[in-house]
């Protein structure tokens, strides 16, 4: 069992995490829910922004809300941004959130290679529990 209890982790060994939500009261509470001294988060409100984050800093996970209004007129989504994550971190996992998870969204997932697909709404403790199996994949239950 893997257990991480707040202020374990000193701020530089704390896991940097990306967290893309167009919602702002949705991404400031998860942002908030995954902080608490276990990880550093950044957050962002849309692709454009996600991307200026990723090429400033290296990444050890990135949280993905699939449901991203286009960027700059452009018709590009939530999967655009993932293509862009694996391009730019390659190795980076990533987990997924969507207003629903149905058969095409989860098939997607798993081609794309998403260590965890989510549906709204989020219990802010399930987030930080897959957040850590997502870090830790060999503490995933098998």
């Amino acid at each position: 069992m893997t257990t991480i209890c707040s202020g374990e982790l000193e701020p530089e060994t704390r896991a940097r995490l990306l967290l893309v939500d167009p919602y702002g009261g949705s991404r400031e509470g998860l942002g908030a829910a995954l902080r608490g001294g276990i990880f550093n988060v950044e957050t962002a409100g849309g692709i454009a922004e996600a991307v200026a984050k990723l090429q400033e800093a290296d990444f050890d996970l990135a949280i993905i809300d699939l449901d991203l209004p286009p960027a700059h007129g452009l018709a590009e989504d939530g999967w655009d941004l993932v293509r862009i994550v694996r391009d730019v971190s390659p190795g980076v996992p990533f987990i997924l959130i969507a207003a629903e998870c149905d058969p095409d969204t989860q098939g997607e997932a798993a081609r794309q290679g998403a260590a965890h697909l989510l549906e709204k709404p989020i219990n802010p403790r399930d987030l930080r529990t897959i957040v850590v199996q997502a870090l830790r994949p060999e503490t995933a239950p098998a």
